[in-house]
């Protein structure tokens, strides 16, 4: 067993994959397991988000294993990935429980405005077409096919010179560099067609004549803000109406809707007796801590859970945070920042993590499902905000952490507590 990253008397992390370092641990040695595994949706484009470890049967059969029985887990995932890590979890053994959801106010859309893209889209596709006829007709005559030119391009089977000989839908014309390869090879004679090919390089990048054509309604300009409590950039907004008659079909037509929750998995490990009650009092694993985890009014907590996002620095009027009425009161409320001060950036060595969770909400996790002073286990741990979250309520903490920034940032904020990311409520 490799040593591990960091260690003090409460909380160890360990750098490595979780599939080479949950075998080290001992059976049945975890009192609760509450992770924030990849979305496997890409986030911000980087490649631990899209591997399909969430997915791993395995994965969660060593979770399984060295969960103590009645045991919980907690597992974060995207709302349209999210049955594909809870059938694995199942798969591996646990019994699912329920499904939490936080709500929030903070997510953003991302989808693409149809109206919009159908005035921006450049309409080459019949030049494009007349160049890859162009091309099959030149390729026929040389006697060569799309495996070979596959193979002078070093393309895998199936590569891209199909796109170039096609009259599909995915026709695509070469670029410079490897039209004059295929000139060369081939031994062309490409003076007839050339004109239509470089007016289809100059066009480029560029968009449809409609897209200039639109009505501007209203306009922000750019601003970069510095109030001392923190930095960004307003950005530069354009708001305007649908010039092409295809495009006005579909004005205020979207393809997403606004992110607002994430599902949390609730799972239990099985615990060979007839009643919990024999594996609370054997284990001290099994039951979920309600008294400590009610919203303000009290009651049976609920599996909803909001969010609130506060400017920074305060509360507006009116911050469900604060306020005595209605969804405070029935449901827990975790506020969070999503501009948040620099003073409180997370940053290692020029490193931050994209999609840290509020301390607040984790803290709650925490208690719900941990006994006093047991061992949480988070087998992903990014920033470490599970890891302080478990110190904070008293427990003890096992972190795993594959890319060594994000276990810098861990270390950091487990040496000097790191102020917290996320104000709690």
């Amino acid at each position: 067993m490799t040593e591990p990253y960091y260690v003090d008397e409460a909380a160890t992390l360990h750098l490595g994959d979780s599939l080479d370092i949950l075998p080290t641990l001992a059976d049945a040695s975890i009192d609760a397991i509450i992770t924030d595994p990849p979305y496997e949706i890409g986030v911000a484009g980087h490649a631990w988000d899209s591997t399909g470890i969430a997915y791993s049967v395995p994965l969660w059969t060593e979770c399984l294993r060295v969960l103590k029985p009645g045991g919980h887990l907690l597992a974060f995932g995207a709302p349209r990935t999210y049955h594909r890590m809870a059938v694995a979890v199942e798969d591996a053994g646990f019994r699912i429980i329920d499904q939490l959801d936080w709500i929030y106010t903070h997510g953003k859309p991302k989808g693409t405005d149809l109206a919009r893209a159908i005035d921006r889209r450049r309409d080459d596709r019949e030049q494009v077409l007349q160049v890859t006829a162009w091309l099959k007709a030149a390729r026929d005559a040389a006697g060569w096919t799309n495996a070979r030119l596959n193979d002078l391009f070093g393309f895998a089977a199936g590569g891209q010179s199909q796109h170039w000989t096609t009259q599909g839908v995915a026709a695509t014309v070469p670029t410079r560099e490897q039209w004059e390869r295929l000139v060369d090879a081939l031994c062309l004679d490409d003076s007839e067609i050339r004109p239509l090919v470089e007016e289809l390089w100059a066009r480029k990048g560029t968009v449809g004549d409609a897209f200039g054509q639109r009505e501007v309604i209203s306009e922000q300009r750019g601003t970069v803000r510095d109030t001392g409590h923190y930095k960004g950039y307003s950005g530069h907004r354009v708001k305007s109406r649908a010039a092409s008659n295809e495009a006005r079909r579909w004005e205020g037509w979207n393809t997403t809707l606004r992110p607002a929750h994430d599902p949390i998995l609730l799972a239990r490990k099985g615990t060979g007796f007839d009643t919990l009650t024999a594996s609370v009092l054997k284990h001290g694993t099994g039951g979920l801590n309600v008294a400590a985890s009610q919203a303000s009014g009290g009651g049976w907590p609920t599996n909803i859970l909001l969010g609130h996002d506060c400017p920074p620095g305060r509360c507006s009027s009116g911050c469900p945070v604060r306020e005595t009425g209605a969804a405070a009161r029935s449901f827990p409320v975790f506020r969070l920042e999503s501009r948040t001060p620099a003073t409180e950036r997370v940053e290692v060595d020029g490193v931050h993590h994209d999609t840290p969770k509020p301390l607040g909400l984790m803290r709650w996790l925490v208690r719900l499902v941990t006994p006093p002073g047991g061992l949480v286990l988070d087998p992903f741990t990014g920033s470490g905000t599970t890891l302080l979250a478990a110190l904070d309520e008293g427990a003890r903490a096992i972190g795993i952490e594959q890319y060594e920034p994000y276990a810098r940032i861990t270390t950091a904020r487990l040496d000097a507590r790191h102020p917290s990311l996320f104000d709690t409520a």
